[in-house]
């Protein structure tokens, strides 16, 4: 009789996202829990659905590093564009003002829910900031492929922007497990 274990690729998948240190330990404890506890009780398909869960759990420690980098990126983008900005003073500049300080004020709290510990409302806060960052994004990327005048840096910046939230609606709800594991 052939013995239900987990797709190889959701295994391949998880070893690909732990550290060396604890792949058999954590590879080994998944697929024991699969095989004798959850697939008894929830049947082949939830058991499965389990199992790539515990897979993705895995996911904000990999994607941490990616997300720093991205918001250093858009605050120095939104920098960037608020000193211009400022020292160009075109028409209508101080709305541009206001969303270039958004876009380093979003960068600056995502940054700091990813490093300060204990502080729930500061990630929550930063969730909320990435609605935001996305209408701002997807706006900036309509009138960019819509204008007259392709902006490449606009462009960019949008991409930035998206993918900054993105990362931070993976990471940041399981950071409280991630640091816990750390401990």
């Amino acid at each position: 009789m052939n013995r239900i274990e987990p797709p190889k690729w959701m295994e391949a998948m998880l070893k690909s996202l732990l550290h060396e240190r604890h792949r058999e330990a954590v590879t080994g404890d998944l697929h024991e829990e699969f095989c004798e506890e959850k697939l008894p009780q929830m049947g082949v398909g939830r058991a499965r659905l389990w199992y790539l869960g515990q897979i993705l759990s895995f996911l904000p420690e990999r994607l941490t590093l990616p997300l720093n980098l991205l918001c250093f990126f858009t605050l120095s983008s939104g920098t960037w564009l608020g000193i211009m900005d400022l020292r160009l003073r075109h028409p209508g500049y101080a709305g541009r003002e206001l969303i270039a300080g958004l876009i380093v004020g979003q960068a600056a709290l995502t940054l700091a829910a990813l490093h300060a510990r204990g502080l729930g409302w500061l990630r929550m806060l930063a969730l909320v900031g990435c609605v935001g960052i996305v209408w701002l994004a997807l706006h900036a990327l309509v009138n960019a492929l819509r204008g007259a005048d392709f902006e490449g840096y606009v462009l960019l910046i949008a991409i930035g922007l998206l993918a900054q939230a993105v990362l931070t609606v993976l990471i940041l709800p399981g950071l409280d497990r991630q640091i816990a594991s750390r401990a």
